[in-house]
């Protein structure tokens, strides 16, 4: 039972004289009254009312308790308004984790927006392709890119992230362009460290599942870096749509394998399993759903 309840019975009790008074302003059963003034004393190890057939009388230690408990009654109603009031609009801090090159290329128009509608809003943006410990961060919303592990958090799909071999003619001048998966074995591979093996990539075809042995000279942890290791002439990469598709309709990309797919990668937004979400993280949530359609390159 909360103790605020009681301590509310309380207090209405030694003001109203019995039980049945306070049971009419607070709209419960007299039995429940009576049921809360003997868990407080319980609790306090104490007898808080001389009980007689015509009226309640507060005993020393009843009197001492009663105006602790208004003091802490008003605290407590003042903090209640207090949320109440803030909770019509959001307000706080907003501490959001961000895959690093995906940001960058789709997340600031939403933030824009979402920093003009919710001025009482501090957004704490972390960006990072690390998958961030949202609990010990204290982070309330992630984005994440790829197949997401089994954990506690909540997850929303937003949509996919589709991937392209590439590499640049400069590249392949002088090599055999690869034909097959097996190919690419002779040819320098750029990896991206946290989706892909060091050793192998998957691709998929009407004959079924091929794995490629790849070796190379680089393995990058950030998607813009190993698009600019592509257009350094530096060997072949798996890039997202966002860093392939410019340099494809300019000829400074060759799309490589066509007649092989390369698995597209979930996008979803995470968030702490919690029986509240905050407005500012839920208001956040909705912009990004309601924008998900712009998180490809069309």
């Amino acid at each position: 039972m909360d103790r605020i309840d009681c301590l509310r019975a309380f207090v209405r009790c030694l003001e109203g004289g019995s039980f049945s008074v306070a049971a009419s302003e607070l709209g419960i059963g007299q039995p429940a009254v009576s049921k809360r003034i003997a868990l407080l004393e319980s609790e306090f190890g104490t007898q808080l009312f001389f009980r007689t057939t015509r009226k309640l009388r507060p005993t020393p230690e009843g009197h001492r308790i009663y105006d602790l408990a208004r003091q802490i009654l008003a605290s407590f109603d003042q903090a209640r308004v207090n949320i109440e009031e803030n909770s019509l609009r959001p307000s706080g801090t907003l501490r959001v984790s961000v895959p690093s090159s995906f940001g960058r290329r789709y997340l600031m128009p939403v933030i824009a927006e979402y920093v003009r509608a919710y001025p009482g809003v501090r957004l704490d943006l972390r960006f990072s392709e690390r998958f961030v410990n949202l609990v010990e961060e204290g982070v309330e919303l992630a984005l994440r890119i790829g197949k997401l592990e089994s954990s506690t958090l909540v997850a929303r799909r937003l949509g996919t992230v589709q991937r392209y071999l590439v590499a640049t003619p400069g590249y392949l001048g002088g090599r055999a362009i690869p034909r097959t998966p097996e190919d690419l074995d002779a040819h320098q591979c750029i990896v991206y460290s946290r989706l892909s093996s060091a050793s192998e990539w998957i691709f998929e075809s009407e004959h079924g599942r091929h794995v490629a042995s790849i070796n190379g000279p680089l393995l990058v942890d950030d998607a813009d870096a190993m698009q600019e290791a592509v257009m350094q002439h530096l060997g072949i990469a798996i890039l997202p749509e966002w860093c392939a598709v410019a340099g494809l309709r300019s000829g400074q990309f060759k799309n490589l394998l066509p007649d092989f797919s390369i698995a597209a990668l979930p996008l979803h937004a995470v968030y702490p399993e919690t029986h509240w979400m905050s407005l500012r993280a839920r208001s956040f949530l909705d912009l990004l759903i309601k924008r998900s359609g712009q998180f490809s390159t069309p």
